[in-house]
């Protein structure tokens, strides 16, 4: 008979779903163990308490077990005569297993806190008590952070990152911010360099959800990197094509002088072929625009002419003076 077969795998996956209260067999009341290691990706510390708490909460919810924390589904009094003894035994162990849960997923900083508590609601509490109170001191620093965050040398893909986890920080703690509260900060934290695509997104009727701002700003960055590499390439080419030029003038031949080489076709005399961007000079060849050259004397040792224009070198011709004899 139908009456006497047992319940199904699927009828006991589905009764998890009704309220715990409800149902009065052991069969239809499963215990719910937690693995939190696989479940839980940030244990709680004495700044991610907003963060923990958004994890926890949704873990309980999903599995309809968030009243026990919140005491509004309390154990059975010894003194209700409807609740069975198995529903008294089914809430303790139920309770132990969310208390034992809160315990794995805090740090040993933490667990101390917390250890002596006798039911989960009692955890919870005490976690409360010690960080939400903190909760607007911590806003007000996030959004401090947010108000000083600057764009830098950061690509734009890791800058609304960083803005986007305050914001979402923020949030956690029951301080959510705007869609136009944060295009703002955002677009304050650009600086210049985004004021050609700021400005229309300032002049918006409609709010500008991060989604859309994040693409029209990763957008905007891949055209100024691609300016900012042609403007470079430019460069290059015309320091490049000045450099080329320079080197020809300085190394192509006189066409002023002419004839055999080294020989001025006008006089004969074996004088050298001077470049039009040099100039004879007395004691050398001096190149337009070079420091000029300073011979020095080696019968005076002074600067500025050779020993052949030396005045000690021009003197009198010498007289011989003689002895006469007589023969």
């Amino acid at each position: 008979m139908v009456s006497g077969e047992s319940p199904s795998n699927e009828n006991l996956i589905l009764n998890t779903h009704h309220p715990i209260s409800t149902p009065t067999s052991p069969i239809e009341i499963p215990l719910i163990a937690f693995n939190i290691s696989a479940q839980i990706n940030e244990k709680l510390t004495p700044s991610t308490f907003p963060q923990w708490r958004a994890q926890f909460e949704v873990l309980l919810i999903g599995y309809d077990l968030l009243d026990y924390v919140t005491g509004d589904h309390p154990c059975p009094s010894p003194t209700n005569t409807s609740a069975s003894p198995f529903q008294k035994s089914h809430w303790v162990r139920q309770d132990k297993l969310i208390l034992s849960a809160i315990l794995a997923s805090t740090t040993p900083t933490i667990t101390p806190f917390i250890s002596t508590a006798k039911t989960s609601k009692e955890a919870w509490q005490k976690l409360h008590t010690m960080y939400a109170s903190k909760s607007r001191t911590r806003a007000l620093q996030l959004k401090e952070e947010l108000t000083l965050i600057k764009w830098e040398h950061k690509t734009v893909q890791e800058y609304l990152h960083t803005v986007k986890t305050l914001a979402d920080e923020i949030a956690l703690i029951d301080h959510p911010i705007s869609a136009d509260d944060l295009t703002l900060y955002i677009l304050n934290g650009l600086g210049p360099d985004f004021r050609e695509i700021a400005a229309p997104i300032r002049a918006r009727e409609k709010s500008l959800m991060f989604e859309e701002l994040y693409g029209l700003l990763v957008s905007h960055e891949v055209y100024l990197r691609r300016l900012e590499t042609a403007t470079q390439h430019l460069v290059a080419t015309a320091n490049f094509s000045n450099r080329s030029s320079g080197y020809r003038q300085g190394m192509a031949p006189s066409h002023n002088y002419s004839g055999s080489r080294g020989f001025n076709k006008y006089n004969g005399n074996r004088t050298p072929n001077v470049p039009q961007n040099r100039k004879p000079l007395s004691n050398g060849w001096k190149s337009t625009g070079q420091r000029r050259y300073q011979p020095k004397c080696q019968l005076c040792d002074q600067l500025g002419h050779v020993a052949k224009q030396c005045s000690k070198f021009h003197f009198s011709e010498p007289t011989a003076n003689c002895v006469s004899t007589t023969h």
